[in-house]
Order: C-alpha cells, then structure tokens, then sequence
C-alpha cells in the first residue's frame, strides 16, 4: 500500500554551491537535483542549505558568497524559500514554499587558513547573528585544514584550532557535524567535548554505514552508535558510492543496518544532491559517471522511497514518519533551538 504524502526534512545539499558558480544559474535548475520543482514534488518541507568552500585562498571568500545567495533566496523569490520560524510549518497546509536552514559544510568557508583565528571567529559570530541560527559545523572536508583531517587525511585528528572553535560553540545550539572528519578528528571531538563538558551537539548530516559498504566517508560503528547515544541524527545519504556501486537496492540495506544499531530515533535524510558536472574531482575519485542512481537520483523520489522502504523493510508507520521528518524534527527542537526556541513550535 503506498505511504500518504508525507512531510520531509532533508539534512544536507549543495544548491547553494551550484547558484554561486554562475550568474544565470537559478534554484529552478533541475540539473541540480534538488531545484524547487523537486523539492516540492518530494513534499520537502525543510531543506538545509550548505555553506560549502575548498580549504583554498578564496575559502572564506567562496563561503560569504553563497552566505549572500542564501540570504537572496526568499528576497528573489518570496513565494518559493523561506527560512525557518516555525517547526509548525512542517505539518502546515500545503504551500510552495521551501523553508530554509544554513549550515557549513567545511569550517574553512568562514575560516582562511593563514589569519589570526580571533577573525575567523569574528566572522563566524557575525554569520551567526546575520543567519539567526546555523544548524551545524562540520569542521573539515575531504583533507586537512587548520582545524583538523578529513577522510583523506586519516592521520589528523583535532587540532588546537579546531579545540578552540569547540568552546566557541559551547551553548549555541549549533551542532558539530561528523560527516566529513577522519575517525580520529571524529573521535578526538568527541573526547574533547567530554573533557570539557561542552554542550555541543554531534550529528551526520550525510553519512551511510560502513559495515554495510566499506567506503571512508561511511560511518564506522563506534561513531554512529557514540551520535545515537548522544541523541544525534545520521542523514542517509545518496551519492551512489556511498549506497553501493551499481546496487541502488542496497540503500534499503543501509536502513536496516541503522535500527540494528537502534537509530529508531535518529535516522533522517540528508541526501546530498548536487550538480555533477560542477564536481569533476568527485567523479574522478569515486571513479564514477553515475553519481546518483535514477531511482533516488533527486528531490522528486522521496514519496518512492519511503514506499520501498516500507514494503521492502515492512516498517511499520510510526518508522516511516521518523525517518520522513520526525526525528530531525525532535533534534531540531530539542537541540539546536533550545535557547532560541522557534516560534510556533
């Protein structure tokens, strides 16, 4: 029986990324995989917009300049994009628009390498008072930066940069993302948030399982069980690397794997959509023409995945809910609004 339409929370895409890299590109662009049109055809309700730059000479450059493209969103187009006030909005009659969360991909986006970390800070206080709310941090990208190492930089763990933007932290109700950093940077935040009783969310906002497939950005066991203990959310993501090469069937796998390890509570999407071809290095690393394989291949698919999920898991409703919005919905509110409580909510 198929599911009803319901509402979804999406942890994670590059739409921001893609609009910087051209002026006449637009959020109507399907080639971005989550334009509007399909985002309101998969009933997304609330889309978290990265914040995403290379750790280069221009990262914080890059960074401010999709910080102005998601301020631009709802002034451009009122009808279409909003940020979100309300978590009620979620469960609300059905309307055009998109509501909107900002997050940072890579620190490095508010962060040049080479200048005093007091500025970068500045900086990131000021975002942070200009977005009203950030919902996560993710320290790293791919490799290493001044606050610690990516997945290709599996020997980098957290540096004293990266120990400082931890206190910053502290009771602002952002959360840390532990999508991107190496095992031992992921490890080492952790320890170092309990060292210093911290209150600082974790999360994934992308991320599969890598006892289902064994690739890096996976997340290994020992961290996704620290984030479900500690309340977090895991994003389950797209990219077809990361489900299994040639195996679309295996992101069913990747669920029932999640609530083996009890992540009922935590398990959400983030499915990571962005335009292929402005990401060459990706496809030459993963070594792939297919980033996202045509059955979850964009925003439109979420009422057919749930539908599959549920037939083929036979995931009772209250699951399907969970993992559609209700378990970002509760992070949300628990978590990341706990001092600036969204009205409405």
């Amino acid at each position: 029986m198929a599911q009803p339409l319901l509402p979804i929370i999406d942890l994670h895409c590059d739409l921001l990324s893609y609009l910087q890299q051209g002026k006449n590109r637009s959020p109507f662009d399907t080639i971005t995989r989550c334009s509007h049109p399909q985002l309101k055809a998969g009933n997304v309700k609330l889309q978290t917009m990265a914040i995403f730059a290379h750790t280069d000479n221009k990262s914080a450059a890059t960074g401010l300049e999709q910080l102005k493209l998601y301020q631009e969103l709802p002034l451009r187009y009122p009808a279409h994009f909003e940020p979100l006030t309300s978590l009620s909005s979620i469960t609300s009659q059905p309307s055009e628009k998109i509501y909107m969360l900002a997050a940072f991909e890579n620190a490095s986006a508010f962060a040049d390498e080479n200048e005093p970390l007091t500025e970068s800070l500045k900086r990131l206080a000021t975002y942070h008072a200009k977005l009203g709310r950030i919902f996560y941090i993710g320290f790293t990208w791919d490799g290493e930066n001044r606050f610690g190492g990516g997945i290709a930089a599996p020997q980098i763990g957290l540096k004293e940069d990266g120990k400082r933007l931890l206190d910053w932290m502290h009771d602002k109700n952002i959360a840390c993302d532990l999508s991107h950093p190496s095992d031992r940077l992921a490890a080492e935040i952790i320890e170092y948030i309990d060292k210093r009783s911290l209150n600082v969310p974790i999360m994934a906002s992308h991320s599969n399982f890598r006892a289902v497939t064994p690739m890096p950005r996976n997340l290994p066991d020992e961290i996704a069980k620290e984030i479900i203990h500690r309340r977090g959310i895991i994003g389950l993501n797209f990219f077809a690397p990361f489900v299994k090469k040639g195996a679309p069937e295996q992101l069913f796998s990747h669920i029932d794997y999640a609530f083996k390890l009890k992540a009922e509570d935590a398990l959400c999407f983030g499915a990571d959509f962005f335009c292929d071809t402005d990401f060459p290095s990706v496809l030459q690393k993963y070594q792939t023409k297919e980033c996202f394989f045509p059955e979850f291949g964009d925003s439109s698919k979420y009422p057919q995945i749930l539908n599959l999920a549920a037939s083929r898991l036979s995931l009772p409703d209250s699951l399907i809910n969970k993992l559609a919005w209700e378990n970002a919905s509760a992070f949300l509110l628990s978590r990341i609004c706990a001092s600036r409580r969204l009205m409405g909510s």
